[in-house]
């Protein structure tokens, strides 16, 4: 239903004022607002219109869902609702798994490079640069020169903003072990660390919406795409839409992870699930049978 038709039904019902927020947010996101979530959602909601000093739920919803007059108070919404926490190496198999596939990867004869790899929904910036010291010293492990490139992509602008200025608590870095501390961060504060300029270089972080992406970035190539813990806010069937998608944005023997069980047992067409079992990881059929995955 489109969000015009969806407004002019605001004066029948309070129920139906809910609901459009609903279908709003999943209609311009793809997020599905399951009812463990509803709840979230009517906090903030009464909070904002709380905030605004504003009565009328209807003025608050019509100001809102215009594209124009409402586009900086929808993306607070969308950046409360979404924002996910995270931190550096989130998930250590994963990283261990992408140390391996890239080291593979690189030294194979008919690599050329550079190696491109998108982190999508990357948040606040933890699991790009994560990924940018996972590549380079997985390149140096191998006498590879380090020639790559990492875009880092969030429907959050303020997330997006944090992640350009690469500076965090030591809270998101337990998992950063001290050498690592050495030669990727320099310490700007209490407790306040910035990943080193040299990282940062590598890693291009662009604000984009899956749905109507239309960066020239992202249509390249890409060798790995790093997509974890996002897909479980898309219903089932949209999932598997998604990854559709981004398969047509893999190298022809490029790799693509996700979070584990959120594809439950179903795998994209024409590729194969690649062992370990403790990473849920995806390569072209044809890679698979040559030997050539991990």
């Amino acid at each position: 239903m489109a969000i015009k038709s969806q407004q002019a039904m605001l004066q029948r019902s309070e129920f139906g004022y809910f609901d459009i927020w609903k279908t709003a947010i999943e209609e311009r996101t793809g997020v599905q607002i399951t009812p463990d979530r509803e709840r979230a959602l009517g906090l903030l909601l009464n909070r904002r219109m709380g905030e605004l000093d504003l009565l009328d739920a209807d003025q608050y919803l019509n100001q809102t869902l215009d594209v124009t007059r409402g586009a900086k108070e929808w993306s607070g919404l969308v950046d409360s609702l979404l924002v996910k926490e995270t931190s550096f190496f989130r998930h250590r198999p994963s990283f261990d798994f992408v140390s391996q596939w890239v080291k593979q990867t690189v030294t194979a004869e008919d690599f050329t490079g550079p190696l491109w790899v998108w982190s999508l929904g990357c948040s606040t910036g933890e699991e790009a640069y994560s990924l940018a010291i996972t590549v380079e010293q997985a390149m140096c492990e191998v006498d590879v020169e380090p020639r790559f490139g990492i875009i880092g992509t969030d429907i959050s602008r303020e997330a997006i903003f944090q992640a350009r200025r690469g500076i965090y608590r030591a809270s998101k870095m337990t998992a950063v072990d001290e050498s690592r501390y050495e030669n990727y961060f320099d310490q700007v504060g209490k407790q306040l660390w910035r990943v080193k300029a040299d990282i940062r270089r590598r890693v291009c972080f662009l604000t984009s919406n899956i749905l109507a992406d239309k960066s020239p970035l992202i249509k390249r190539k890409m060798h790995l795409i790093y997509c974890q813990n996002m897909l479980i806010y898309f219903r089932r069937w949209k999932r598997r839409e998604l990854v559709n998608q981004l398969t047509q944005h893999l190298d022809n023997q490029g790799c693509l992870m996700l979070g584990l069980g959120e594809l439950s047992n179903w795998t994209p067409e024409g590729f194969a699930r690649t062992a370990p079992r403790t990473v849920q990881a995806y390569t072209q059929v044809e890679t698979v049978e040559q030997g050539e995955a991990l």
